[in-house]
């Protein structure tokens, strides 16, 4: 929580729907003016066909406990490269973690700094064919690439591309696109008022060269509660607050506002390619689901009246009756994307993904695995042991189950991994 002395802090063409359901398959599809259009109903996780995951992983990364610079801590991204070797871009030490496809440990690339190849806060990794890796920096607004052993190859800074006279903060990296182009996100902040507000976030983006950068469109972004108190205006996460959630493809980016369930797919250059949605009703915010909420925020607070005063301040700026329509998104392999059902805590949750043709499927994924990258069969993300300990987690997907026994809307959970 940010305090601050308040006394000093004075779309979407039209297209026609000639809709054609998809044989075998609940979900409506319409291509009209270069848009496809996929309609999932009201009831979006009751698709025909569902998928399922192999029991255990099939890959396992842990830290090495008698080795300190291959110790998980703060995990922010994980890529796939050749040869099956997976690269981890470790908050802590800003470092790259590489290892082969056995799971053993065989290079570190990176570290603290400002110099070429050091990170101040590395955020992102991105396979860059045909042998590259790069890298986004959110706190230097830069994007290194590093050549197939590491060796540093060039790096641009964000702000180079953008008017810096409008856009005194330079884009933050979100992810690389497969030309090598930057989706960058330009930030606002808030008016220095009570209440809730979610501020505008210009996505852009920005030439493998560094040299210029495309708008993509302007959304509001993650939504903040701010409140006086004892003379400071406190900002804080709203509860239950609405975010924008933007993952790459190789071909475009998504962008979703979980205020609805509609994710929408756009060109590098802002053009509207494909729209997922659902008519599906979100679940309801009970007094329930805020402890839980308030379990699940400060599960490794120290408990005391301080803890109890911050937990009663937050339940007296919960504004909204329903919670988000959806919990993340993903961008799968193929172009597509996988949409996971809204929640809290860490059990299981069901994701729906949608490829480019419209087809569209259920899985539900392992608990508490937080999903970084969708392959054409396989997802690969974080999860922790009974430790808490950070872990790599590969799973399999296998094919489909058949039929759905899934028959709920999709819906807020109490007991799923929050988004």
């Amino acid at each position: 929580m940010i305090r601050i002395p308040s006394l000093l802090m004075v779309t979407l063409t039209a297209c026609g729907e000639d809709a054609t359901p998809s044989a075998g398959d609940p979900a409506t599809v319409t291509d009209s003016a270069g848009v496809r259009i996929v309609d999932l109903g009201d009831a979006p996780l009751d698709i025909i066909e569902q998928l399922t995951v192999a029991p255990e992983p099939d890959l396992v990364i842990r830290s090495r406990e008698d080795d300190a610079s291959s110790v998980f801590s703060g995990v922010r991204d994980v890529e796939v490269l050749p040869q099956g070797r997976i690269a981890v871009a470790n908050g802590s030490g800003n470092e790259i973690l590489v290892f082969d496809s056995s799971g053993e440990r065989v290079a570190v690339w990176g570290g603290a700094g400002d110099g070429p190849g050091e990170f101040r806060s590395l955020e992102l990794l991105a396979f860059l064919t045909p042998d590259s890796l790069a890298a986004g920096d959110r706190g230097l607004r830069r994007v290194t690439v590093l050549d197939a052993v590491g060796r540093y190859v060039r790096s641009f800074g964000t702000a180079d591309a953008v008017d810096r006279a409008s856009n005194p903060i330079p884009p933050r990296p979100m992810g690389l696109l497969a030309d090598g182009s930057v989706v960058g996100a330009v930030y606002s902040r808030p008016d220095p008022v009570e209440g809730a507000a979610r501020p505008a976030v210009e996505i852009v983006a920005i030439a493998a060269d560094g040299g210029s950068a495309y708008p993509v469109g302007t959304w509001p972004s993650d939504e903040v509660a701010m409140f006086e108190k004892d003379g400071f205006l406190e900002v804080t996460q709203a509860p239950f607050g609405r975010r924008l959630h933007i993952a790459t493809a190789s071909d475009g980016v998504w962008i979703a506002d979980d205020d609805r369930w509609e994710a929408r797919k756009y060109s590098p250059g802002g053009e509207l390619r494909m729209v997922v949605r659902s008519s599906a009703s979100p679940g309801a915010v009970t007094e329930q689901l805020i402890e839980a909420l308030l379990r699940e925020r400060y599960r490794d607070a120290v408990e005391g009246p301080a803890l109890e005063e911050l937990k009663q301040d937050v339940r007296e700026i919960v504004r909204h009756t329903t919670a988000p329509s959806f919990g993340a998104i993903v961008g799968t392999a193929d172009g597509g994307v996988a949409v996971a059902e809204f929640g809290l805590g860490t059990a299981a949750r069901m994701w729906i993904t949608v490829r480019p043709n419209g087809t569209a499927a259920v899985v539900e994924l392992p608990a508490g695995l937080d999903v970084k990258r969708w392959g054409p069969d396989w997802v690969i993300g974080v999860a922790r042991d009974e430790l808490d300990r950070e872990e790599i987690h590969r799973y399999r997907i296998l094919a489909g189950a058949g039929p759905s026994s899934w028959r709920a809307p999709f819906r807020a959970s109490q007991h799923a991994r929050s988004g």
